[in-house]
């Protein structure tokens, strides 16, 4: 009899056990410069939060919930989390480059990449690239793949007009004149070590 009841207790308490909800408040801060659009989701349904510089608010969650920022890119973020609270950052974890340009002044775009940075938590749209040694920052790490170049610069050769940098297919190419006519030369991207990256023809 005492081991049917033990057994009886035993499958009740994994019963219950089972059958109990997570819930808490959590807490979100915002630390960054950026105000952000915040996706807080639970239960099948989202709210949608815009939260300013230095607020913080503060919401009750049964069983699951997703913090999801929608806006600015979170490669300008940082975020740090605990049980109770989710803290936002600008990201300053910045990469420093040497871009060593050996072609003619140039411009890097961003391309709506949020990696070209200006500061900690400031993207550029674009860096100026003088011919020798420049620095720069990023917020993430460069590639070939996500090095963009400035092709609005244009010249003219009598009465036809020519882009000095042209993109064609995955590859860039620099366009002069040289004694009254065109020359063209493809544009070398080449990763000397992890943070400098030489620009040649």
């Amino acid at each position: 009899m005492k081991k049917i009841v033990l057994i009886l207790l035993c499958a009740l308490s994994l019963f219950i056990s089972c059958g109990k909800k997570e819930k808490g408040v959590m807490t979100i801060e915002n630390k960054s410069s950026h105000v952000l659009d915040i996706e807080f989701a639970q239960n099948y349904s989202s709210e949608f939060i815009k939260l300013q510089p230095n607020d913080s608010i503060s919401r009750s969650w049964d069983r699951y919930f997703h913090c999801i920022i929608e806006k600015p890119s979170t490669n300008i973020l940082k975020r740090q989390q605990t049980k109770e609270k989710i803290t936002i950052f600008d990201n300053d974890n910045l990469y420093s480059y040497m871009i060593i340009n050996g072609v003619c002044p140039l411009k890097l775009l961003d391309g709506n990449q949020f990696i070209l940075a200006q500061a900690v938590g400031v993207p550029a749209a674009s860096i100026d690239i003088a011919q020798g040694n420049n620095p720069i920052k990023t917020f993430r790490p460069l590639s070939v793949k996500n090095i963009i170049l400035s092709s609005d610069e244009t010249f003219a050769i009598g009465s036809t007009t020519y882009k000095k940098i042209e993109k064609i297919g995955d590859d860039y190419f620099f366009n002069y004149e040289k004694n009254g006519k065109l020359e063209t030369a493809q544009i070398k991207i080449i990763f000397a070590s992890d943070y400098v990256v030489k620009i040649t023809k």
